[in-house]
């Protein structure tokens, strides 16, 4: 469409509202909430302190699935080939601690799972119970620490 002052095509404009849909639109794909909520589930296997696999209902259908539930804005010890031997044993104490805290908990809760659409395998939610959070009790255990830690922060003393 011509603008009636200047005979220009108002494309520019069209240009600039796409390219800030498509922002957003980005933006809020990291904070797709497909199941809010805090839900009960079952706590399948600990593959890591920081990645649970769960089962839980979706809805009212009665629909059943198994997610991967990274906790979100924390780090643990690594047992990788670059991790000094204090790290790896603090990683298997991480793993161990993770799996004895769930199995003693009468209830497990995820709430709000984010994930980038409802088709991935992983969700990234606090692991909740009724001992408390996940999270926390790793923080406390001096197990895991918050991602705002300098990551060259050593495990050990």
């Amino acid at each position: 469409m011509k603008n009636r002052k200047n005979g220009k095509t108002g494309g520019g404009c069209v240009t600039a509202g796409l390219l800030a849909f498509m922002l957003s639109a980005t933006a809020l794909a990291g904070t797709f909430v497909p199941y809010p909520g805090k839900r009960e589930v079952t706590v399948a296997r600990v593959e890591e302190p920081d990645l649970v696999f769960v089962t839980f209902n979706t809805d009212a259908t009665g629909f059943f699935r198994t997610l991967g539930i990274r906790l979100p804005h924390l780090v643990v010890a690594q047992d990788t080939p670059q991790a000094d031997e204090c790290e790896r044993e603090a990683a298997a104490r991480a793993l161990q601690f993770t799996r004895d805290f769930l199995e003693r908990a009468k209830k497990v809760y995820v709430q709000d799972m984010r994930m980038e659409n409802s088709a991935d395998e992983q969700a990234v939610s606090p692991i909740l119970t009724d001992r408390g959070s996940l999270s926390d009790a790793l923080i406390q255990e001096g197990l895991a620490r918050p991602d705002s830690v300098d990551p060259d922060t050593p495990w050990c003393k």
